[in-house]
């Protein structure tokens, strides 16, 4: 039987491996790294008892320490759209914002559905805050004269 321990780790690591590529979900691949390390401890030794817990101890090492690295990079990420180009820049009311309801504004020269919690005019100035869906959440401008206005 001790002759044929390589043998099994060998088979282990293949059917952790085949296993691994067909779920693509990081599964089994701590198993096949410990069924490698067994693999390599059944030339030293023979005790099928210190390979079996060389095989649990690096595959629970190896779980514990690089899943979480795994998982971190593996986490999908928000891709980056066009509409999120629009936050923090500032544009004109074109259909007067009443809080609750919906008005309209102009943003680097697309026209949005826009919300505030203030009454906003036509033709004043505002800074978009946030998207939420395809209605833009803004917020008003200071007007210092007639030609300049700060945003708050």
């Amino acid at each position: 039987m001790q002759a044929y321990l390589p043998w099994i780790w060998l088979a282990l690591i293949v059917l952790f491996g085949i296993f691994e590529g067909i779920t693509v979900q990081l599964v089994s691949i701590w198993f096949c790294m410990g069924a490698f390390a067994a693999l390599l401890v059944s030339f030293v030794s023979p005790s099928p008892v210190v390979q079996l817990v060389v095989f649990v101890l690096v595959s629970a090492l190896t779980l514990l320490f690089s899943r979480p690295l795994f998982l971190r990079r593996m986490k999908p990420r928000r891709p980056a759209t066009n509409a999120d180009m629009v936050l923090g820049q500032e544009g004109v009311v074109l259909r007067e914002i009443v809080p609750g309801e919906v008005g309209r504004v102009k943003v680097d020269g697309q026209d949005w559905a826009a919300r505030c919690e203030v009454p906003l005019e036509a033709g004043a100035r505002c800074r978009v805050e946030r998207i939420t869906g395809v209605t833009l959440t803004v917020t008003p401008c200071k007007t210092k004269n007639e030609e300049e206005s700060v945003c708050l």
